[in-house]
């Protein structure tokens, strides 16, 4: 495949590039390139990193998974089918697990667009499960009629339970009929629910008004994979609401090792809780006590959000892990009645489609510019303010201090460019009332993508940053020109972030990589899991540094468990990087500040195999990045003479793979090699590096 790599550039190590020291940025490569994205209602990545156990934990009734997401998890056009799990990417986070009358056996699963996650009655046992409207969380309870004379009641299969953990089990119980009705909390090794429980617990009586219980189960004493039962005595029949089962030890309601492995990941910025669904969420329907919240469709991925997680949490997570976080902001809109099934031009509202839910809350602009100046005040306020004094009521008195400010999703969906900026403007002129030192970015893609420059013109002076889309090398050069210009012809400079980084599509693909992907039958879904695509993302965070900090930040999409399109996969069991989570945790460690002019070479990241050169913040060490996205060795000779300093010793560190279709999954990790070497280096003359096939290299010279 030589004729479609840039391999005969370097020569085979006989051509020499001297490295120039000429900068190609006025400023440094931002701090705060490798960043993340959450999408709160898809690919379940809130739901495997937060620790709570059950699923459908209000007994609500199923939301339909939309066709966007069979699309979007198992390959564009091809569909994804109803047996999750025989894909590649599957594992036990993405378990659906059906509440099912009890005792008996869950049947095994399926995602169907009319699955109601219940199986009400078992053979052999007079019990029946039903979902009726009321309770106190959610629309719907669920109603447990056991006229058997025995204990029978509810289950739920698919909890992973660790040794020596205790979980604290609460829930809602009002007894509807019966006299001195038990109840009893029980959980069973899935593999025999027939035997003895390995733990139970008692609860009180419940009572005809209605009431809360709560209860410790454990401790466990091995791993093992549980069954969590509600039993309730016989001639009874009893409404539930609101069940919750969590260990008793967890990183505030996270998941510990999923802590671990974003802190491993390093990123700069969290992006939540859209996407999408930030589109459609009022933030103030997840915050204070976790059963008053709202649950709530999420309308273009399908399922239901319990809102379990909502900004202060996400503030957690973020404080916990060092990361700054970017709030999307929801602008109301009377069109969010509706939703666009494709990209229209703006100006199409024939494309406009009813996706079938009531949103009242969400379609009154002014209302939801106020909305918008209050989470700003909830976020960043102090106590002396209501919502200051509302978010330490909720156990954080100290504020946030929430930078980052995003104005919707994709919102040329509802507003056509005049009107987005009008609202922009009066959105940021109310949110600097609460705080006038947050950041304001707008959407600067898809059908923005060609007006940019007028939206500039219409609310540049009140923002801070456009939002982009796509990392391909083409639009990130035009609309850095974009920026660079404005920036010239105006007093007030903004800067360009991609808040939502997918790593270039089909036709903005190196050569071989394109080539790669057709003899691999790899298509668009499955190539977001690979080696290659990581490799792509190096190069892309490369172009990114040559801006320097024009190029604030890119958020990587997406953080966890999105078809194994992530940074980290969570797993019941388990919690590991991905491809390119690996890749990203070395590069946003990069000390690489300061990239230099190489002669005779042209920086493109669309080329198969890339070299950058950089000085660090100080210019005291030297950075080599050496990226190879082919199936061949690379000799590449520098000449580092014209920068008059000596280096004496190196540090070299080298990930790679034994072809680039490689992934990391939870069935198979340990597949991406990490080497690091350190010692004494003359560099009197050229000296000729190596980029192995399929590999990403740095060395540090000092």
């Amino acid at each position: 495949m030589q004729n479609i790599t840039n391999m005969e550039e370097f020569a085979n190590g006989s051509k020499i590039f001297s490295v120039l020291p000429r900068e190609y940025a006025s400023t440094p490569a931002s701090r705060m390139l490798c960043g993340n994205f959450i999408e709160v209602g898809f690919g379940y990545q809130v739901e495997s990193m937060w620790t709570e156990m059950l699923f459908n934990r209000s007994f609500e009734k199923a939301v339909p998974i939309a066709k966007g997401t069979y699309d979007w998890f198992g390959g564009e056009g091809k569909g994804l089918g109803n047996d999750w799990t025989r894909e590649e990417w599957y594992h036990s986070a993405y378990q659906h697990n059906r509440w099912y009358a009890f005792p008996g056996k869950d049947r095994p699963e399926s995602i169907t667009g009319d699955a109601s996650y219940l199986t009400p009655q078992t053979p052999g046992y007079g019990v029946l499960l039903s979902q009726e409207p009321g309770g106190v969380h959610g629309k719907h309870c669920l109603i447990i009629d056991n006229y058997d004379e025995r204990m029978a009641g509810v289950a739920q299969d698919g909890k992973y339970l660790r040794a020596g953990e205790t979980y604290r089990f609460t829930g809602y119980f009002q007894k509807l009929a019966g006299d001195g009705v038990g109840l009893e909390l029980r959980l069973y090794e899935t593999a025999s629910s027939d035997a003895e429980p390995l733990c139970q617990a008692a609860l009180a009586e419940p009572e005809a008004e209605g009431g809360w219980r709560e209860a410790i189960l454990g401790p466990v004493k091995r791993d093992v994979w549980a069954t969590f039962a509600l039993v309730t005595s016989g001639k009874s029949r009893v409404l539930c609401d609101a069940f919750s089962l969590m260990p008793e030890h967890s990183s505030d309601g996270w998941r510990s090792d999923a802590v671990e492995a974003i802190r491993e990941l390093h990123p700069s910025v969290l992006r939540f809780p859209g996407g999408n669904f930030g589109s459609f969420h009022n933030w103030m329907d997840a915050i204070g006590p976790k059963n008053t919240r709202k649950p709530e469709p999420s309308i273009n991925w399908g399922d239901l959000n319990y809102n379990d997680v909502g900004t202060d949490e996400f503030l957690d997570l973020c404080e916990k892990v060092g990361a700054e976080p970017l709030l999307l902001v929801n602008m109301f809109h009377p069109f969010k009645q509706f939703y666009f099934q494709s990209f229209p031009e703006i100006t199409q509202w024939g494309g406009l489609q009813r996706h079938g839910y009531n949103l009242t809350h969400v379609l009154n602009p002014k209302l939801g510019i106020e909305t918008a100046r209050k989470w700003v005040e909830y976020c960043n306020g102090s106590t002396q303010t209501p919502m200051g004094a509302l978010r330490a009521q909720n156990g954080h008195p100290e504020p946030y201090h929430v930078t980052y400010w995003e104005m919707d999703n994709e919102g040329w969906r509802w507003f056509t460019k005049e009107e987005y900026a009008a609202y922009v403007r009066k959105y940021a002129e109310a949110m600097r009332t609460a705080d006038p030192d947050i950041q304001i970015g707008i959407c600067s893609y898809h059908a923005f993508s060609d007006v940019i420059e007028d939206l500039l013109e219409l609310c540049g002076d009140c923002i801070d940053f456009i939002a982009d889309r796509m990392c391909e090398p083409f639009n990130i050069k035009r609309k850095m020109a974009i920026v660079e210009q404005y920036n010239r012809t105006h007093p007030h400079p903004i800067y360009y972030t991609d808040t939502e980084a997918l790593q270039n599509r089909d036709l903005t693909l190196a050569p071989f990589t394109r080539r790669y992907y057709a003899d691999h039958d790899i298509d668009f879904c499955k190539s977001r899991r690979t080696w290659i695509y990581a490799l792509t993302m190096a190069g892309n965070l490369l172009h990114y540094q040559r801006y320097g900090d024009l190029a604030r930040f890119m958020c990587f999409n997406n953080l966890c468990n999105t078809s194994g399109q992530s940074c980290i996969e969570v797993s019941k069991e388990e919690t590991i990087l991905t491809a390119s989570g690996i890749l990203l945790k070395w590069m946003s460690r990069s000390p690489a500040a300061w990239p230099l002019q190489v002669e005779g070479y042209a920086p493109d990241s669309l080329k198969s195999v890339e070299l950058q050169v950089s000085w660090d913040a100080d210019r005291t060490r030297l950075i080599v990045d050496l990226v190879n996205k082919c199936d061949r060795d690379a000799l590449i000779t520098l000449d580092f003479s014209r920068l008059g300093r000596h280096f004496g010793s190196f540090r070299k560190l080298c990930l790679f793979a034994s072809d680039g279709a490689v992934q990391e999954t939870i069935r198979s990790h340990g597949n991406i090699r990490e080497e690091t070497r350190c010692g004494d280096i003359s560099l009197d003359g050229p000296h000729t590096f190596e980029a192995r096939s399929f590999s990403f290299t740095e060395i540090v010279l000092s």
